[in-house]
């Protein structure tokens, strides 16, 4: 599907009653969040969404997003979904994902993918980052593997041949783990680091590779912004963030580049993803 046909005002408005929700969430139970990536980007250098942006993006601290985890099902009406590999077990992702059921969203990356593909917002958990050299090397190494081994089932553009060859270094190094064992393996190891007990923290879910990692100064106890009218929490130190990320963000990227980030086969804001895929049974 041509992402030009897609209705970018429909698809926003789900978005930000989403986004809505989530916060309506975090204030009853006093959870702490930020807006981070193209989202946060988009509030300061736009007001609320990048033009060519599809998506929004927020990040916890591991204590908050725990919690969060168990308070939102206490709150969500029925047609919303809060999706972890705990919840949805072919989701094999480090981070959660909140959908709204009665939509659907097939992105391509994992249209074959028994999971929930209603219209979401991303939210990335911040754990700490150690200190220790020896540390950080397992850590990456372990994220290596784990990237690995998920990928023959998650990264469905990959060539078939590629993906041949990694189900079949997968078996051999985890002859007996489902990938969403792995990745709870991973979990298990990075909760060790708290956020409170060190000077960095890592969003292990993120895009941006080691820009990932940023002093935890940055974020602070967040400080008052909006997006779209709608009032949010930025980073304390959401300029140094935004440079980290990004350097020189207030100005333009080149026009090749100014275009949505996500592949989708099939969207309707009007009907659930699961009518959708019993009609095509």
């Amino acid at each position: 599907m041509d992402n030009k046909d897609i209705d970018r005002e429909k698809l926003k408005a789900i978005q930000l009653n989403l986004l809505k929700l989530f916060i309506e969430v975090c204030k009853k139970y006093n959870l702490k969040y930020y807006c981070v990536g193209g989202t946060l980007l988009g509030a300061v250098r736009h007001g609320g969404y990048i033009p060519w942006d599809d998506d929004i993006d927020v990040a916890m601290p591991r204590e908050d997003y725990e919690k969060f985890l168990i308070d939102v099902r206490k709150d969500l009406p029925e047609r919303y979904f809060i999706q972890t590999t705990e919840t949805d077990k072919e989701y094999l992702q480090t981070f959660a994902k909140l959908r709204d059921s009665n939509t659907t969203y097939i992105e391509t990356t994992s249209a074959k993918l028994n999971i929930n593909h209603g219209v979401y917002i991303d939210v990335f958990v911040l754990d700490g980052y150690p200190k220790s050299k020896t540390a950080q090397k397992k850590l990456t190494i372990q994220k290596k593997v784990m990237e690995f081994y998920r990928s023959p089932k998650w990264n469905l553009e990959e060539s078939a041949a590629k993906r041949k060859i990694r189900k079949l270094v997968a078996a051999i190094c985890y002859p007996v783990l489902s990938p969403s064992k792995v990745i709870k393996s991973f979990e298990k190891m990075i909760k060790k680091y708290k956020c409170t007990e060190c000077d960095y923290v890592i969003s292990h879910g993120g895009a941006w590779g080691k820009k990932e990692i940023y002093p935890k100064c940055f974020f602070g106890e967040g400080s008052a912004g909006k997006f779209e009218n709608i009032d949010v929490v930025f980073p304390d130190n959401y300029d140094d963030f935004l440079k980290h990320v990004y350097g020189d963000y207030m100005k333009f990227p080149p026009p090749e580049e100014q275009v949505p980030h996500h592949d989708v086969d099939v969207v309707d804001f009007e009907k659930s993803y699961t009518e959708y895929i019993s009609e095509k049974q």
